[in-house]
């Protein structure tokens, strides 16, 4: 548990650099949009993408720890089809996703303690490695839905990637087999 809260807190930090250094790239090109909703959607949902694809790298890629797992499933058995890899995959991310959903749901709760107890952030500042985890939060007027919709992104966004970054290990690999 401990070395998937690291890995989603590493994917979050590494998700802000990138966020940052892309900021001027992306706000020269959402600026072009007059709808704000939609400017703001559009860079949740960008930001979204690149958190998954930072915890793919950070939790599966960096190590080789994906190579390794995609190998050792299907070492014995064929690679049949991506619905049945994800049914495997669900199974293993398990507590990875359910701890994402966790760490989002938190930072939502101490967000609106903060607000309801002291009118301004004071014990939510913890919570700001994971701002990127959940910027769908600021879209909606009611909070808890922009949330909710960043945990589920986050857990979605993931599976594919993880799902697309196990097939092409497996197509790799049985290419360069023999």
């Amino acid at each position: 548990m401990k070395r998937s809260l690291w890995n989603i807190t590493l994917a979050a930090v590494v998700t802000m650099v990138v966020y940052i250094a892309l900021s001027a790239v992306w706000g020269a090109i959402l600026n072009e949009l007059e709808n704000v909703t939609l400017q703001l959607f559009l860079l949740s949902l960008m930001t979204t993408v690149a958190y998954g694809i930072a915890l793919l790298w950070v939790s599966k890629i960096r190590k080789s720890v994906g190579e390794d797992e995609v190998m050792a499933d299907y070492r014995e058995q064929s690679y049949t089809t991506m619905t049945n890899d994800l049914r495997l995959v669900l199974r293993k991310e398990a507590k990875t996703l359910i701890l994402m959903t966790v760490v989002v749901l938190m930072t939502y709760i101490l967000n609106r303690f903060d607000m309801l107890i002291f009118g301004k952030k004071m014990i939510s500042h913890i919570t700001f490695p994971y701002i990127t985890m959940s910027l769908f939060g600021s879209l909606f007027s009611v909070k808890i839905i922009g949330y909710l919709l960043s945990a589920v992104l986050n857990s979605v966004v993931y599976l594919i990637a993880l799902v697309l970054y196990r097939k092409k290990k497996y197509t790799y690999w049985m290419k360069n087999k023999g």
